[in-house]
């Protein structure tokens, strides 16, 4: 998670005050989630701003600090180092307002009969969720039409790929447009309700 108050896509319809005010929702959301999947326990919260990492701990989960924002892949990569680049690991953002435990757990059941698992983003240009190997060397793509590269990537080095595509895991919130539309999204989220009543 970069530092609060970064999503400057949402600048011109949130104050700076209400983009942390949401950030906030949204890590706990999907902490909640990773909870309720039975994966807290080995979840760690990558971010340089000590006030995530608190809200991080408040919940149960690890930490890892960052000196400095330097993009997601070199978060993943920092997150990898600290834990001793374990068996696999899943990386997931912490804008994900529709996601649910089952939807974790599906995505963890596959990676046990695959080497690598993604989420694309709705767009298909993006990463939403992560799973893979360390040892292998996957290369990774945040941020550079991701989903795709990663999908090349391991087929490159002849891993077994599952795609998942649930509404949950596709879903982020970056833009304005994405806001409107969780505002407008069945789902009844602190995220969802923050929406509403921000969008007039």
């Amino acid at each position: 998670m970069k530092s609060s108050g970064a999503k400057s896509r949402l600048s011109p319809v949130l104050s700076r005050e209400e983009r942390e005010e949401l950030e906030s929702l949204l890590l706990s959301w999907v902490l909640g989630a990773l909870r309720e999947a039975g994966l807290l326990g080995v979840t760690h919260v990558v971010s340089s701003d000590l006030v995530i990492l608190r809200l991080a701990n408040g919940y149960g989960a690890g930490t890892v600090r960052e000196a400095r924002d330097e993009g997601v892949n070199a978060a993943v990569e920092a997150g990898v180092d600290a834990l001793g680049r374990p068996r696999k690991v899943l990386v997931l953002p912490s804008d994900l307002p529709l996601l649910r435990a089952s939807q974790l757990k599906h995505i963890v059941s596959l990676s046990e009969l695959l080497q690598v698992v993604i989420a694309p983003s709705a767009s298909f240009n993006g990463t939403n969720a992560l799973v893979f190997p360390p040892s292998v060397g996957l290369p990774l793509s945040y941020d550079d039409n991701s989903f795709w590269n990663h999908v090349r990537a391991s087929g490159r080095k002849g891993l077994s790929v599952g795609v998942v595509s649930k509404y949950g895991l596709t879903f982020d919130l970056d833009s304005p447009e994405d806001l409107r539309n969780l505002a407008r999204a069945r789902e009844n989220t602190p995220a969802a309700a923050f929406a509403r009543r921000k969008v007039k």
